[in-house]
């Protein structure tokens, strides 16, 4: 039975994501509420894209101004959009969907998945491991639907612990951010086993 929602799930990742900043070392730029300038460019850099974000009351061309003037519920919309529907999530079990949302808010899908597979292949004992593509194929979906254990949530969120301290390894500007995205690891690790 699957239990939770986007709502619940954005509610977690809204929290974290904070509301306007501007930080030298962010590579994504000036943010609102979690979506970043460059985030929002690369939305509005198709047709389809603009369209979307026009819907949303979000007007095209996208500048720093557009970006402060964004609300929590464009943010979102936008978030769910880019990421919850377009990974189908309310196909996985909540605790699953809510990982993997987290983490595609924060690393963008293809990373979010590879973690997901890192993790769970670190906890199959027998069978067939994931390939870590960061394709949430069927093979994928299963294993995550069949494997949604406390052991496998600490793994994923063991996985992305490693990977934030790689971002920082390769990247020590980054070393800012490393307390609040571990805080922030260990926060949906409290949630997800409560």
């Amino acid at each position: 039975m699957r239990q939770g929602s986007f709502q619940d799930a954005h509610k977690f990742t809204a929290k974290w994501e904070g509301g306007l900043s501007d930080h030298p070392a962010d590579r994504g730029g000036l943010t609102a509420y979690g979506a970043s300038i460059k985030f929002v460019k690369d939305i509005a850099a198709t047709t389809s894209g603009r369209d979307f974000l026009r819907s949303i009351d979000v007007q095209p061309p996208i500048t720093r101004d557009v970006i402060r003037s964004l609300w929590p519920a464009q943010v979102a919309t936008m978030f769910r959009h880019k990421y919850w529907d377009a990974l189908k999530l309310d196909d996985l079990p909540f605790r699953q969907a809510a990982l993997l949302y987290d983490a595609a808010v924060n690393h963008g899908p293809a990373q979010a998945v590879k973690l997901s597979q890192r993790g769970y292949n670190r906890c199959v004992t027998h069978g067939v491991k994931l390939a870590e593509d960061g394709i949430l194929g069927p093979m994928t979906r299963k294993a995550l639907e069949s494997a949604d254990t406390d052991k496998v949530v600490r793994a994923i969120i063991e996985a992305r612990r490693e990977f934030y301290k790689s971002i920082v390894a390769s990247r020590p500007d980054q070393g800012v951010f490393l307390k609040g995205w571990l805080n922030r690891a260990n926060a949906l690790e409290k949630m997800l086993l409560a």
